[in-house]
């Protein structure tokens, strides 16, 4: 049996109960004789008979550095309290089927052992967070590991796998995999050299539709209704691919023309067809989604937020109802996702030309009334700016001649307002009507008794033109300067500020970036490459003054150096470029960057809605978080599905 080491195993107080230690302390040159399999006397090849024979509390145990094969099948039974077990460093050949009753396992350590193969049992561990099963001869792990839910790090290092289970891609709290020095083909060996981001970027891209989905989750279906072109529904997605494909070689033909105006050329992108028409639908309910769950902490404080939320389980329906809120309805988005569809309106009624006199018209008429077709009878209007250009004589004739006069007149007096700045300085109403705020918006007040709550410098810390110019990165996505020239056009229709200009360049052109997935987004230097090349448009329409003040706001990594809080310092048409670039960054699923942008409170729904769009083209519609799909007021979703629909048809979707 080998050497035992004895342990009391009588009841002691819960101090110490926290772990059983067996494990061996090893000098540098005993490790290495270890590594080398040389034997020792003082390894353990057994746990001791206590621990068969008798039930004890501990919670953690530690045996590595040891030589034992087996584990006896009644471990769990006798020590089922345990939440990290350490078994590197010994010679276990095989897992007792019994494993699996270690319910409250969180950590388990088996590396540098002899294993084989795991039991069908492992998979009901549900609360193991992290698993170390590197240098072992495992040739196949269990398809079904994704469904442990919890957890977040795995390393299966120096194996024999050939194959990676598909399921781990849904495992939405997975942020390591180790997997070198395998045999792998799916993923490539290559592939899983790069690391993790480039696994689950790899299963993302090409192996999406056959993931084991987790507790009947299979993702959301978007109601596609054809109208004029693809009218057969292909169910062989390979069909479809090549249908499409077929119709963007045939755009000579007149009709062809004009069903399709922003059929993309071939070439134009190395997603499928399917992928991307998935990525255009992500793009746009994960703006509307970020703006309506956004609204949740919009002018709270951090501390406000944590005190009213679970941001785990947010919902629509956890909303707090106060003057802040009470505008919209469970479900619905603002003013912010409103701009974002006058754009994919205009986008829509002139068959994919930008036109910044249509959009003019729209803005003015949607300012008033709102959309009727959705139960609105006056418009909201939070933003100064856009409510002082919108009211301008000039505005109709030519809103660019308006937004530069505004612009021109908010320099000279000093005074520059934040899109919610005039609602939060009203104290005795829950909204502001277009009417109320174009008459304060137009008093000359001084610096000093403007809002003070909220001052700024310049024009730029408005931010309602940003929420609307990722629709724009859509058409003619495989054009970077078209792209860039249409934004340009819709955000100078109210806003003039080079900033302002430049950030939503950008916007768009990360955007179409992602749509033509030239660079791999799932991976940091992909991501890095994007960014870089947004940049570098958007820095052409910025003067050399402003690019170090820009680029500043594009180095930051986390939501505290963006310090969404603090208005006082702050350029408020980065915020929420700044806090998308970070979840982008950061490879955040989509409910985590929305979160975190959410329980930072201030501006909250339009970091989110800007967030929301960009992960949301990233992930694609059927992995949006399902609940907050669809629990979003039916009303809306239909009539966004009816314009969605339309667009799919401009760019010849299947």
């Amino acid at each position: 049996m080998g050497n035992v080491e004895v342990h009391d195993f009588t009841p002691a107080h819960n101090d110490e109960r926290k772990e059983l230690n067996l494990s061996r302390k090893v000098t540098y040159k005993q490790y290495k004789k270890h590594v080398a399999g040389e034997a020792c006397e003082a390894n353990l090849t057994d746990l001791p008979w206590q621990i068969k024979d008798s039930i004890s509390l501990y919670e953690r145990m530690d045996v590595s550095f040891n030589a034992i094969t087996e584990l006896p099948a009644e471990l769990p039974l006798r020590l089922p309290h345990l939440n990290f077990i350490n078994f590197n460093h010994n010679s276990l050949i095989s897992l007792p089927e019994s494993f699996g009753l270690l319910f409250h396992l969180k950590t388990l350590l088996l590396s540098h052992n002899k294993l084989r193969a795991l039991p069908k049992s492992f998979t009901h561990l549900t609360k193991l967070e992290k698993l170390d099963i590197s240098h072992n001869a495992i040739r196949d792990l269990p398809e079904e590991l994704g469904r442990i839910e919890c957890l977040t790090k795995i390393n299966v290092c120096h194996n024999k796998l050939k194959t990676l289970p598909k399921s781990l891609y849904a495992t939405r709290n997975l942020t390591v995999i180790l997997a070198t020095k395998n045999r792998l083909v799916n993923p490539p060996q290559s592939v899983a050299n790069e690391g993790s981001k480039a696994i689950i970027g790899y299963f993302k891209k090409t192996a999406a539709s056959e993931l084991i989905q987790d507790k009947g989750w299979v993702g959301n279906v978007f109601p596609r209704v054809r109208c004029n072109q693809l009218h057969t529904s292909v169910s062989n997605l390979h069909s479809a691919q090549a249908q499409y494909i077929q119709h963007q070689t045939h755009t000579a033909h007149t009709a062809s023309r004009i069903k399709t105006p922003l059929l993309p050329p071939v070439g134009a992108t190395s997603l499928d067809v399917l992928d991307l028409r998935d990525q255009i639908i992500g793009l746009i309910y994960g703006a509307a989604i970020g703006d309506a769950i956004g609204i949740a902490t919009r002018n709270l404080s951090k501390d406000e937020c944590s005190f009213h939320y679970d941001f785990d389980t947010l919902s629509y329906k956890d909303i707090i109802r106060d003057q802040r809120r009470t505008p919209w309805k469970q479900g619905d988005w603002t003013d912010e996702f409103d701009q974002f569809a006058l754009v994919l309106d205009s986008i829509i009624h002139w068959a994919g030309v930008i036109d910044e006199l249509d959009f003019a018209k729209r803005l003015q008429d949607w300012s008033v009334k709102g959309f009727p077709e959705l139960g609105d009878k006056e418009g909201l209007v939070f933003n100064t700016t856009l409510s002082k250009v919108v009211g301008s004589p000039k505005f109709l004739e030519d809103p660019h001649f308006a937004a530069e006069h505004i612009s021109k007149q908010n320099d000279e007096s000093g005074i520059g307002l934040n899109s919610c700045d005039l609602l939060d300085s009203q104290s005795d109403s829950s909204y502001v009507s277009h009417d109320s705020i174009r008459d304060q918006s137009n008093k000359s007040l001084p610096k000093s008794e403007k809002c003070d709550t909220y001052q700024y410098e310049d024009i730029y810390a408005d931010n309602g033109c940003i929420s609307r110019s990722q629709i724009l990165g859509v058409p003619f996505f495989h054009d970077l300067t078209e792209v860039s020239a249409n934004t340009v056009r819709i955000c100078k229709a109210t806003h003039a500020n080079e900033m302002c200009v430049a950030s939503t360049v950008l916007l768009s052109n990360i955007i179409a970036h992602i749509l033509q997935a030239k660079d791999n987004i799932w991976t940091s230097e992909g991501v890095n490459k994007i960014i870089q090349e947004s940049t570098n448009q958007a820095l052409s329409y910025l003067s050399s003054e402003k690019h170090d003040d820009f680029m500043q706001w594009l180095s930051f990594q986390t939501y505290s150096s963006v310090d969404i809080q603090n208005h006082s310092k702050s350029y408020c048409v980065m915020i929420p470029l700044a806090a998308s670039l970070v979840a982008l960054r950061s490879q955040q699923t989509f409910r985590v960057a929305i979160a975190n942008n959410v329980k930072e409170g201030g501006h909250s729904n339009i970091n989110a809605c800007v967030t929301g769009a960009v992960i949301g083209c990233k992930v694609g519609f059927s992995k949006l978080p399902t609940n907050w799909v669809e629990e979003l007021r039916k009303k809306q979703t239909d009539w966004l599905n009816v314009k969605i629909n339309l667009l799919l048809d401009m760019m010849g979707m299947p």
